[in-house]
């Protein structure tokens, strides 16, 4: 049973700027990965915000690529995070 976890506003900012930070070194989801034996509940939560960014970030590709914009830095990133 996974404990409960008090957040205020700056703990939270908190958080996501680790996450952004872990994300930007290509270590998302090892930072997940800790999360889950403190809170498998908040780890789903986060990994389902890691994917939706990574869906989004696709999406944003394609409409790019449909309107002829530059799209080649996106796909490099996609890249990077299908792994």
């Amino acid at each position: 049973m996974s404990k409960k976890i008090k957040i205020t506003e700056a703990g939270i900012s908190d958080f996501f700027k680790s996450f952004f930070r872990a994300k930007a070194d290509g270590k998302e989801k090892a930072w997940i990965g800790s999360l889950e034996d403190k809170s498998p509940e908040l780890a789903n939560i986060w990994k389902d915000f890691d994917e939706l960014i990574a869906k989004n970030m696709a999406d944003r590709k394609k409409i790019m690529q449909k309107y002829g914009g530059e799209s080649q830095h996106l796909a490099n990133y996609l890249k990077t995070i299908k792994k």
